[in-house]
């Protein structure tokens, strides 16, 4: 059977990037402007504001809170640029932006092992399920803690290229992916999410 047109692909659906975002003492004052009172250890429902129900699952060993937005969108101002640069020569996705109702979170991991190793999608119901792309801020000197690597199923990664402060790692929202347990010290990082219309 002759098929005379097959439909173009995009080697690059399976692509995760990273590069240099923030220098290590901006990654610093990102962590110190944290509310020390405002971390929390249940998993969020939902889009990034919605409030947690009182019987949200509890997670010892993460923390999360929203991210501390400063004077002209900082720094969610460079991470959206370097974004769309990045997707504009790879994914080619239509994007709309970060919605108001799923912000970016500031994580704090701490040494504690998971029960089991699942793999995960960021897609999610109604809302959420508009994320196009997935991006990790790695704040934390990667000499301050041991473990906690952003593992992607199937991709080759460079884990080493991950790890180091100031890092921005990007990949599709679609793609399997966890973090690997923290087995000494504190991770933080910024976990967020680009959405863009449904399919294209």
């Amino acid at each position: 059977m002759h098929i005379p047109l097959l439909p173009m692909r995009n080697p690059n659906v399976s692509l995760s990037m990273h590069w240099p975002v923030f220098s290590p003492q901006e990654c610093a004052s990102i962590i110190a402007q944290a509310n020390a009172k405002g971390w929390d250890k249940r998993l969020p429902i939902g889009p990034g504001n919605t409030k947690i129900f009182p019987d949200a699952k509890m997670v010892p060993y993460i923390e999360r809170q929203a991210l501390p937005i400063g004077k002209n969108a900082y720094p969610l101002d460079q991470i959206s640029y370097g974004i769309n640069q990045v997707n504009s020569d790879n994914w080619r996705f239509e994007l709309s932006g970060i919605p108001g109702d799923d912000m970016p979170w500031l994580v704090k991991h701490s040494a504690g092992r998971a029960k089991k190793e699942d793999w995960e999608v960021d897609l999610g119901p109604a809302q959420t399920s508009s994320r196009k792309l997935c991006f990790i801020v790695q704040l934390s000197d990667p000499k301050s803690y041991s473990g906690g690597d952003i593992l992607l199923h199937n991709i080759p990664v460079d884990q080493q290229g991950f790890r180091q402060q100031g890092t921005l790692v990007v990949f599709p929202a679609y793609w399997l992916h966890r973090i690997s347990d923290v087995t000494k010290g504190h991770r933080h990082s910024i976990v967020g999410w680009i959405h863009g219309h449904n399919f294209r």
